[in-house]
């Protein structure tokens, strides 16, 4: 494969990300307060239910500990999470998501197919980028 062929590719999938996320971030934000990263957040801690450091999140999740912090504040503002101090740390803390967390995190789980679903049938980029055909004709 050629160098102009993987970055054509990586082009398409970048551009296919950024239209996902365009709309994902308007549907999240509208219907249950969170954002594309803390929909991520929060897939990462739904995989693993029980108490998470925040360094595990950040790993798992590829970001940024700063950021990881950030974005759980809020959620833990908003009731979807909750922290202790780590027993193990005593600079550290804790996190697991609360009862409503996982409620609206399964509620936005339905939300992101349907957003997925919709972009992929207006976007060839996103269609090729997530190896989904072009939708019949009527």
């Amino acid at each position: 494969m050629t160098d102009t062929a993987l970055t054509d590719r990586w082009l398409t999938m970048l551009r296919a990300c950024a239209q996902i996320s365009q709309v994902a971030e308007r549907e999240l934000s509208e219907r249950y307060g969170l954002c594309v990263s803390a929909y991520e957040i929060m897939d990462v801690m739904s995989q693993d239910p029980g108490w998470a450091r925040v360094g595990e999140l950040s790993v798992r999740a590829a970001r940024s500990q700063p950021q990881v912090s950030r974005l759980l504040a809020q959620m833990v503002d908003a009731g979807y999470a909750e922290r202790k101090p780590s027993l193990t740390d005593r600079r550290g803390f804790e996190v697991r998501l609360t009862p409503a967390g996982e409620q609206a995190f399964a509620q936005a789980v339905g939300t992101m197919g349907d957003v997925l679903r919709a972009v992929a049938g207006e976007s060839a980029d996103v269609r090729r980028a997530m190896g989904v055909p072009a939708p019949e004709s009527q």
